[in-house]
């Protein structure tokens, strides 16, 4: 599997980018690190071979190289890399090309990248996923302003996991909300993978929007157990009557990472009229995990 993990500053990205690390290696996934800032205009006129050979000037000339260099010193932290002198952070070995600038670095769990992209974040992301397809976007919270919530979940053609309020210190609840739908299964399987690899509890929670839980409902939540109960992890299960978006909100508190599956409405309908995964996102304080 693929992951890209978007960071935006060294103050509050670093538990986006520990959380996606350790999520990584759950998959036993191939990570690249992503900074999208704003066009700095002497990038793209022939003048960066000028500055290749000096390391502070690059940190001077564009405040993505700076975030880029902290973020390869937390993977060395993190252990990411068996081999610290063979991974150093060299300006030499960054490429232009398709638009960005990429450093790849070889690692225990396959080749890391580092990439630096210039424009408007959900534009360059997709930009990003077209040119080389991801499994999962991992982002911090601190991007959902100006309709960015709607916009991650909206635009992006993949799997998207919002690090919203995560405090890594927390002891955390994996929340999975199932209904009838295949984004369910699918959320299962995430969530899963990430329960056994970081021994977080899960929970799956059922909301009717009336008193009646149709077929549908009550299928999904046994295939949850069974599913779950195959995989030796222990499951509490939940029902509630009301709307769903409510109950996901009050249920998850901030205590709880939600996974939901991704909605498969007309994209037209979904501009215009939302959908649960965006409106949960946008009201919830805790960390969601969307999946595509």
């Amino acid at each position: 599997m693929k992951f890209l993990i978007a960071v935006g500053s060294k103050e509050y990205s670093k538990n986006t980018l520990h959380l996606g690390v350790q999520i990584a290696k759950a998959f036993d996934a191939h990570i690249s690190i992503v900074y999208v800032g704003p066009k700095e205009r002497k990038l793209f006129e022939g003048e960066v071979d000028l500055v290749r050979d000096n390391l502070e000037k690059w940190d001077i000339f564009h405040p993505g190289i700076d975030v880029l260099k902290w973020a390869h010193g937390e993977l060395l932290k993190l252990g990411y890399f068996e081999n610290a002198k063979k991974n150093d952070f060299n300006p030499r070995h960054i490429l232009e090309e398709n638009g960005r600038f990429r450093m790849v670095l070889p690692s225990s769990n396959g080749d890391a990248e580092l990439i630096l992209r210039e424009g408007e974040i959900v534009q360059e992301l997709r930009k990003e996923l077209s040119n080389t397809p991801r499994d999962l976007v991992i982002i911090g919270g601190s991007q959902g302003k100006r309709r960015m919530a709607h916009d991650i979940i909206q635009f992006l053609p993949t799997s998207v996991f919002v690090v919203k309020n995560m405090n890594l210190k927390r002891h955390y609840k994996l929340l999975v909300l199932t209904d009838d739908s295949e984004g369910t299964k699918k959320a299962l399987l995430f969530a899963a993978l990430i329960a056994e690899n970081q021994k977080y509890p899960i929970r799956t929670l059922t909301v009717s929007k009336t008193k009646r839980f149709g077929s549908g409902y009550m299928g999904a939540a046994e295939y949850a157990k069974a599913y779950l109960k195959k995989k030796n992890l222990t499951v509490e299960q939940f029902f509630l009557s009301g709307d769903p978006v409510t109950h996901f909100v009050q249920f998850a508190s901030d205590n709880h990472i939600i996974v939901m599956g991704a909605s498969t409405a007309n994209p037209f309908k979904k501009f215009f009229m939302g959908s649960k995964p965006i409106s949960t996102l946008k009201k919830s304080r805790s960390p969601i995990l969307v999946v595509r």
